[in-house]
């Protein structure tokens, strides 16, 4: 089986490059080129292309797997549909018009959009969903935590507000769950949904301890996206969770 051609935009960044290992080390991808914010040395004939143009990268890949900014993720987005190129995104902090824009390009090329691209995660909103549905009518209060690293600009995050969405999935918006979100030091992630009732909580957590984590899902994602019809999908459609 020939070895798909991914790119990577935000290479230079930690997740970036992460998912540049998880490229390499796979028997099915192979790293076209990565994009960068500022100017690199002439590439070497041979190695992948690292530029700050995606213009150039585009045309050399079959996936493009973006982790940039929210500013900059709709505009590559509307690249990837005028090159063709499936495209995958896991940047978080998009506003509900960015949304829409990513909406609009999936009128023309397959694109997955994932605030998070943990495979464990899907099965925690699904979890959220049951539990939500199954104590829609009893007297549950929901909290949704999330920690990250102190570097992590939006809060809460995408991840706290996808569990939310999952809580609204099972009770029809019955009760609205409350939010919190903490910074601090260098915690890769972690959430928890508690539904409390009097006298007992159900608590569930999901921890990540590695980015490689994540690296591994957004890879997987965009192996996956390759060859699909143009549409909106999510980690659920990798899973294949209706």
């Amino acid at each position: 089986m020939t070895a798909l051609r991914i790119g990577i935009i935000g290479y230079a960044g930690r997740m970036g490059q992460a998912i540049g290992h998880a490229v390499s080390t796979h028997p099915r991808a192979t790293l076209a080129g990565g994009v960068v914010i500022e100017t690199p040395p002439e590439p070497i004939h041979g190695e992948p292309m690292i530029t700050n143009d995606a213009e150039k990268l585009f045309p050399r890949c079959d996936v493009m797997i973006d982790f940039s900014s929210p500013a900059a993720t709709p505009d590559y987005a509307r690249m990837a549909a005028r090159h063709g190129v499936p495209f995958m995104s896991g940047t978080t902090g998009l506003s509900d018009k960015d949304k829409d824009a990513l909406s609009e390009v999936a009128r023309h090329i397959p694109l997955l959009y994932a605030a998070n691209t943990s495979l464990s995660l899907v099965v925690m909103k699904q979890l959220t969903t049951l539990a939500a549905r199954l104590l829609r009518d009893d007297d549950y209060d929901i909290t949704i935590l999330d920690r990250h690293h102190r570097l992590k600009k939006d809060a809460p995050s995408g991840t706290a507000k996808s569990l939310a969405e999952a809580v609204t999935a099972g009770n029809g918006g019955h009760k609205e769950p409350s939010l919190a979100a903490f910074r601090a030091g260098f915690i890769v992630g972690e959430h928890e949904v508690s539904f409390v009732g009097e006298g007992e909580t159900i608590t569930l957590t999901h921890t990540v301890t590695d980015r490689a984590i994540f690296a591994r899902g957004a890879l997987q994602a965009a192996l996956w996206l390759h060859g699909r019809e143009p549409g909106l999908y999510g980690m659920n459609d990798v899973l294949g969770i209706d």
